[in-house]
Parts: C-alpha cells; structure tokens; sequence
C-alpha cells in the first residue's frame, strides 16, 4: 500500500500509522543552514516537539554569542549540532496511530482529556493525552498533541515560565 504525505507528516494507509521521513540535504554549518535543517521537520501534531526543542535551544545558543547568518558555527556548539543532526534520522522510525480509539475497544464510556505542562530555565512544554474507559473497565490512552518552545532570553520566573507552559497554543 502507498503511503501519503499529510500536512507534513507520512500516512501508512495500511497500518494507519503516521510517521516522519526526514531527508537531510548538504547543508553549510552555519546560522542559516541549521535553521533550515530543523525548520524542514514539519509537525503540526507535535508528536517530536521534545527533538526539535534540543535544536531550536543550539539556535539560541548561536543568538547568544551573536554569530552572523553565514559565519561558521563555533567550536563549542559544532558538537552539539552534529550529535543532533546525526540522530535526526532515527526520527523515521517513531508511528503512531491515525486513530485514537483502538480497533476492538468498543463503545467509549469516559473520556477526558488530560494535559500537562512544565517548564525550566532552558525550555517549556506541554502535552495533552486522551484516556478513555470502555464497558469492561478497560482503559486506552491517545496522544493528542504537544508543544514545546526554548525559554527566552531575557530570564523569566520559572513559575512565569510554567503559567505560560500551562497557556501554550
């Protein structure tokens, strides 16, 4: 069976699973190039949002110490940077389910939707499941969504920071 391409994301008709395909092209190693490598992951659902938080923070980090789009990315961050991009990849191998109720789950009795959020110096996040309990007591929980942002520069209160994880659009 083919699998299509949805809003960013690859669906498996025949598993009914979506995943991710991440083609990295040669890119130069700087401000500009690493920008386009984490902007070219596109997840609406924000099924990988804690991954793309870890290169979002080496993109701040390079706001830190004022490196110019085309500059070369500095010793001390190149480390980081390539780890991250090495392990990018692996990404390809995480599905999930298009559907949140399991096939043979039957009729939902409860639902409810559970969401979570935290935050610290170095980033925020939040993340929203969906359990539900079915006629024989049995209990099935779904992802629904995450997102996540790096803190901001200029230092904000943890509990700030957590308030503002909590309202994450």
């Amino acid at each position: 069976m083919p699998v299509q391409r949805s809003l960013g994301t690859y669906w498996c008709i025949e598993s009914d699973t979506f995943g991710f395909r991440i083609e990295l092209g040669e890119k130069h190693v700087t401000w500009r190039g690493i920008l386009s490598t984490i902007s070219s992951v596109y997840d609406p659902l924000g099924a990988v949002s804690p991954v793309i938080l870890v290169g979002k923070q080496i993109l701040q980090a390079l706001c830190r110490q004022n490196v110019n789009w085309d500059d070369p990315v500095p010793e001390d961050i190149l480390p980081l940077w390539e780890k991250w991009q090495t392990e990018l990849p692996l990404l390809q191998t995480l599905t999930f389910p298009r559907c949140l109720k399991p096939p043979g789950f039957g009729d939902p009795i409860r639902t409810e939707i559970h969401s979570f959020s935290d935050a610290s110096d170095a980033g925020l996040g939040q993340i929203s499941y969906l359990p539900m309990i079915n006629q024989k007591n049995e209990v099935h929980v779904s992802f629904l969504m995450a997102k996540s942002r790096v803190a901001p520069l200029k230092p904000i209160s943890i509990p700030r920071l957590e308030l503002t994880a909590a309202v994450t659009p």
